[in-house]
């Protein structure tokens, strides 16, 4: 009993209408089909370039954070916690506040700005 209702002449004649003009109308300009896009592949591994590289950019910063290098670089948040663990270890840079769920460090130069 009951159902559907079937749609009336003139609700199918705007379905239709507008059915037409979306086939007619081109593809909007810079925008991707999501069956074209690449997927991205994140780095998981710590190389020596990546360490470098990241060292070299950091540098400018005036903080850092694990989800700041893994945004910039492309890389899990895990090797961001093992990048920036290291680079405290050398002395590049300075622990300067840590919860439970994440670490904030800077440069030694910076620290010594805003101790004064």
């Amino acid at each position: 009993m009951g159902g559907k209702k079937k749609p009336t002449l003139s609700q199918l004649a705007k379905k239709q209408e507008k059915q037409q003009q979306a086939q007619a109308k081109p593809a909007a300009k810079g925008r991707r089909a999501p069956a074209e896009e690449r997927p991205t592949v994140k780095a998981s591994l710590i190389d020596q370039k990546l360490l470098s590289d990241v060292e070299k950019e950091i540098v400018k910063w005036e903080y850092v954070t694990p989800y700041l290098v893994a945004t910039r670089f492309n890389t899990k948040m895990s090797v961001a916690y093992q990048i920036l663990r290291t680079l405290a270890s050398k002395g590049t840079l300075v622990l300067v506040s840590k919860g439970h769920r994440t670490e904030v460090y800077t440069t030694p130069e910076r620290l010594k700005q805003l101790a004064a």
